[in-house]
């Protein structure tokens, strides 16, 4: 998956192709930055009350989960080699982060 992001402008061969690869990574690394944010706001929120541990580990995994499931809806909705890559490099961040 790594490589597929490093190899990312190869399906873009024309400058317009390179834009359109750079603007679907930059939505995508808004939309991991959005999921990472959000699941770690809502951990934080229940980590602290007493006897509702459990609910934050669980809202993570349903964050993580169900923003995963949406990329790969994406990817197939989309159905652009630029937008496949934008949704390896956000997959990386989702779940490196």
């Amino acid at each position: 998956m790594v490589a597929t992001v490093a190899v990312y402008f190869n399906p873009a061969k024309t400058l317009g192709g390179m834009v359109e690869a750079d603007v679907f990574c930059s939505f995508g690394l808004l939309y991991a930055t959005f999921v990472a944010l959000s699941s770690m706001a809502m951990y934080w929120f229940f980590e602290v009350q007493p006897g509702w541990e459990w609910l934050a580990d669980l809202l993570v995994l349903l964050w993580i989960g169900v923003g995963m499931s949406f990329v790969a809806w994406m990817k197939v909705w989309m159905a652009k080699p630029t937008f496949s890559t934008a949704c390896s490099m956000t997959a990386i961040i989702v779940f490196i982060v």
